[in-house]
């Protein structure tokens, strides 16, 4: 799109924190806060408290610039 902003996969992941923090922050649901955990940046670049997280936050990366359908919530959550 004209005029928009491109992020590095790095500063795209910060920004989905950032926007799952606030959220958690309105709404403080114990799984959004353990997952904020995991989630949180460490020191090390491209590390985070769970060092899962980055290799799945790539995943979801290459997902989407595949144009994979996005998840749909599960039936067993209704």
């Amino acid at each position: 799109m004209p005029g928009e902003t491109r992020l590095t996969v790095g500063q795209a992941y910060e920004a989905a924190y950032r926007f799952v923090a606030q959220y958690y922050e309105r709404e403080r649901i114990v799984p959004l806060m353990l997952m904020l955990h995991a989630m949180r940046p460490v020191d090390d670049h491209y590390l985070t408290n769970d060092p899962a997280s980055w290799s799945d936050w790539e995943r979801c990366v290459q997902e989407t610039l595949h144009g994979e359908p996005l998840p749909s919530p599960s039936a067993a959550d209704d």
